[in-house]
């Protein structure tokens, strides 16, 4: 399974392209994931790519775009708010700085070479400078996470409807429809590392240290809002 920058509007549906190319594939895995955005305040967009999900590879140059939600209040966003990803201090980690013009919604587009894949996260929020936007409830946050942690490159998840259409590799389970027995995926969450999917690929779960509240959030979402009613708790 799989930023400062994040995803929040669940309207518009957006099909997620599968990184895949020449043979292979990677995940991108977004760190520190908050709701929104604030037009005219830069935000850093933290991240990790895996090459198959798993080894952090330090060779590829991503680029990190803006690109306006069609029909919302960025719809005159001038074309080409891309900018080059710098590598940071750690193996596999990137990061890369853009700033919101307006309020409105955009999507996070993630493009990276050597590999010709691009990977989108669902569409985002810009607030007003100053304004704050109000915590998401615990299920909508997995949702956000679920994406941005590159959980849906690797499972299909075709009972929500953000994620319909989402183009997932037959790696990982399909966890379209799933129950889970009570603490099961907490539990897999904590140490997700620890797992193996044998089948078709024999893959390896990413080890991601998520926090408790990224956990019990994607156990929220996983389970249809039905194991917690809390709240995410903002950026």
């Amino acid at each position: 399974m799989g930023r400062a920058l994040g995803i929040l509007s669940l309207a518009a549906l957006l099909a997620a392209a599968a990184p895949t190319a020449f043979g292979g594939w990677a995940v991108v895995t977004v760190e520190d994931l908050p709701e929104y955005l604030e037009a005219g305040k830069p935000t850093t967009l933290s991240f990790e790519i895996r090459q198959h999900g798993v080894t952090l590879v330090n060779d590829f140059s991503p680029t990190v775009s803006l690109e306006p939600v069609k029909g919302g209040l960025l719809s005159r966003w001038r074309e080409g708010e891309t900018v080059r990803a710098a590598r940071g201090r750690r193996d596999g980690l990137y990061q890369a700085t853009l700033t919101p013009s307006e309020p409105g919604e955009v999507t996070i587009v993630i493009q990276a070479a050597p590999l010709r894949w691009e990977s989108k996260l669902l569409p985002l929020r810009v607030v007003a400078a100053g304004e704050d936007a109000p915590a998401l409830p615990a299920h909508e946050r997995g949702r956000q996470l679920f994406a941005a942690k590159g959980c849906a490159t690797c499972h299909a998840k075709k009972d929500d409807p953000a994620f319909a259409d989402w183009n997932a590799l037959a790696v990982g389970p399909d966890l379209t429809g799933r129950s889970f027995a009570e603490g099961q995926l907490a539990m897999k969450l904590a140490d997700a590392g620890a797992y193996r999917v044998p089948m078709p690929n024999d893959a390896e779960m990413p080890r991601l240290a998520l926090a408790d509240s990224e956990i019990q959030a994607l156990v929220s979402f996983l389970e249809g809002g039905r194991r917690s009613a809390g709240r995410s708790g903002g950026r």
